[in-house]
């Protein structure tokens, strides 16, 4: 996600570094693998994996951060599946690793483990239960006749807290999900009516457009509510505020970012997902 998307590894490639490039004498870090990865509920996993990067002035260096030839397995505590690997245009580094073969449950613990030259990560997760959406609303914004607003509603499940973060698919200009600005939140009142906004996150934009952090009206949007762990929910957590802060959050204080990775950086997270899909007018 250098474009604060579902394309978070090469960025946290270069987070990984930060220590090391506040001090110009200290030696290069080590290279180390970099996670991300996102298992729904009723859908299939993906994980992108790549190498943390050592800053040069070397070119080539994303590209030469890909790892292609990793070994990434999801296990369920009674089975486990290899991920293939492949490349996609969806993403950047353009290639991810997925399979067909396994179907989130809530309930389960999913661990993921990659291995690559000598490296291994690893990472466990339990996927919550899903919390339905009530309804998504889009309302005019004021002072501009072509933006709308969305707001997503939903009630609070008993067992709070619940924690959550929000991914939005504008149909006509993004080809996947990305993650919402201020888009993780935290629930504590069960049984609450909870109303969260929608922002667009701010690498959603096309080419030479300034960022709007409403959607343009005639715009198709699908919302993702997803119901995340508490490590997780630190990780985007920490990612919005240092986004908010600074701009660019790989750039600004990158080695604040917590990680339920073991053994590298980055994020696995299988999630209770729920979507609303709706056209703005």
């Amino acid at each position: 996600m250098m474009e604060y998307a579902r394309v978070l590894a090469p960025a946290l490639a270069l987070a990984a570094l930060a220590s090391g490039c506040a001090d110009e004498s200290a030696p290069p870090a080590s290279p180390r693998l970099v996670v991300e990865g996102w298992f729904d509920s009723g859908s299939y996993p993906e994980v992108l994996l790549n190498l943390s990067m050592v800053p040069s002035q070397e070119e080539g260096s994303v590209a030469e951060s890909i790892v292609r030839w990793g070994v990434v397995a999801i296990s369920d505590g009674e089975r486990e599946v290899i991920l293939t690997g492949g490349p996609s245009e969806k993403y950047f580094p353009p290639y991810h690793y997925y399979t067909f073969d396994m179907l989130g449950e809530p309930g389960k613990t999913y661990t993921l483990r990659a291995t690559y030259r000598g490296m291994t990560v690893t990472s466990a997760v339990t996927m919550p239960a899903p919390t339905p959406i009530d309804r998504l609303e889009a309302t005019p914004v004021e002072g501009n006749d072509t933006l709308r607003h969305l707001t997503l509603r939903f009630t609070a499940p008993d067992d709070t807290p619940a924690y959550y973060h929000l991914t939005a698919r504008a149909h006509s200009r993004d080809g996947r999900e990305y993650p919402c600005m201020i888009g993780a939140q935290e629930v504590t009142r069960p049984g609450s009516e909870v109303s969260l906004p929608v922002y667009r996150g701010n690498r959603s934009t096309a080419p030479g457009e300034s960022y709007e952090a409403d959607f343009p009206e005639g715009e198709t949007v699908t919302v993702t509510l997803a119901r995340v762990s508490r490590e997780v929910f630190l990780f985007w957590r920490a990612f919005d505020n240092a986004s908010l802060v600074n701009g660019s959050v790989f750039v600004g204080a990158p080695g604040s970012l917590p990680s339920n990775i073991t053994g590298g950086y980055g994020v696995w997270s299988p999630q209770g997902a729920s979507t609303a899909t709706i056209r703005l007018e």
